[in-house]
């Protein structure tokens, strides 16, 4: 089995170490597809979520990334929600009976996707939630505008 350490120095006297495993990054993945099925959440595409921005109805686009990777850029309507505060924050962006579709965005599509089913388990309805396939990897990939603030 193959182990890789990070070490991650985040402070004077602070050091946090992370293994991760082939093993593990499989467990997480099945764990996302799973959650995926389960919860019914629909995702959309690069192109798709394009092109809803520049219509009448534009969905709500949430970044769920943390903050240093949302310093590297963003898609410019997108509001930063970080994944570990989404659900204390979320009713005050839009209600769960509201009309208005949410698209929620990570780095690669696996973290909002967690975060939709988390809405979903919260009341917002699985077809008004989506994920942004890929997430902001594959927007950038497109060549889609991006911010940085």
């Amino acid at each position: 089995m193959l182990f890789l350490q990070k070490r991650i120095f985040t402070g004077a006297a602070l050091t946090r170490s992370f293994s991760t495993s082939s093993i593990l990054a499989s467990r997480w993945s099945d764990l996302v597809k799973k959650t995926r099925q389960d919860n019914g959440i629909q995702e959309v595409n690069s192109d798709e979520l394009n092109t809803a921005l520049g219509g009448n109805e534009a969905p709500l686009v949430i970044d769920v990334r943390e903050t240093a990777e949302v310093a590297q850029g963003k898609i410019p309507t997108a509001v930063t929600v970080p994944r570990g505060i989404l659900e204390l924050q979320i009713e005050k962006l839009v209600s769960p009976d509201s009309d208005r579709k949410v698209v929620l965005y990570c780095a690669g599509g696996l973290r909002s996707i967690m975060a939709a089913a988390s809405l979903v388990g919260m009341g917002y309805s699985k077809d008004k939630v989506q994920s942004l396939q890929g997430g902001y990897g594959a927007w950038v990939k497109q060549g889609y505008k991006t911010e940085i603030k």
